[in-house]
């Protein structure tokens, strides 16, 4: 509900009393991190790795904040850390094709994408990303076919409509383009 720093608070006062929780650990740190407080997670996300060095969540978690922090490389190898602990960890494999665009590596994205898919079909938010990676690489067609994708997984995924739209944009197929910002619109 975006209401982290009542997240914050309700997992300091569990720490208390469970001080060494690693679940409560981690949901600090993510919280922490969704405030922008970066630092301040990384070095929960740290302090639990020193812990407990095999729990993936941590190390996605961890990889978020170091994205945030524009360090894309450590993130990747983050993520890298979590799939190696887990690879069946979807989210994981999402969140590494994002770091991976950003640095300008799109094909490695698209396959981490792809890994996503493969182990949670369901994961909207990856075929979108998907989407954006195969646009930028100028496979539109296949760019517009994820996005398809994603908005059929999850009919309210604004980012999708308007995606979906420019790739649509650079086909010449602008009737179908304005139906996709509209309902981009009404969304958001």
């Amino acid at each position: 509900s975006g209401q982290m720093t009542k997240v914050v608070q309700a997992c300091q006062e569990l720490l208390r009393t469970y001080p060494q929780s690693l679940v409560v650990l981690n949901l600090l740190g993510a919280a922490l991190a969704g405030q922008g407080q970066l630092q301040q997670a990384m070095k929960v996300f740290d302090q639990i790795i020193q812990l407990k060095p095999d729990l993936a969540g941590v190390y996605s978690n961890r990889g978020v904040a170091l994205k945030k922090l524009g360090q894309l490389e450590e993130a990747v190898a983050s993520y890298d850390q979590a799939i190696e602990l887990n690879p069946d960890y979807a989210q994981a494999y999402n969140n590494r094709g994002v770091a991976l665009k950003e640095l300008g590596q799109l094909e490695e994205a698209v396959d981490s994408y792809d890994q996503a898919i493969k182990l949670k079909s369901s994961l909207a938010e990856a075929h979108s990303n998907r989407g954006v990676a195969l646009q930028e690489l100028g496979q539109l067609e296949a760019a517009v076919d994820s996005y398809d994708q994603a908005i059929e997984l999850q009919p309210d995924l604004a980012e999708a409509y308007s995606n979906r739209g420019i790739a649509l944009t650079e086909l010449g197929q602008l009737e179908a383009a304005v139906d996709s910002y509209n309902q981009a619109i009404v969304l958001k």
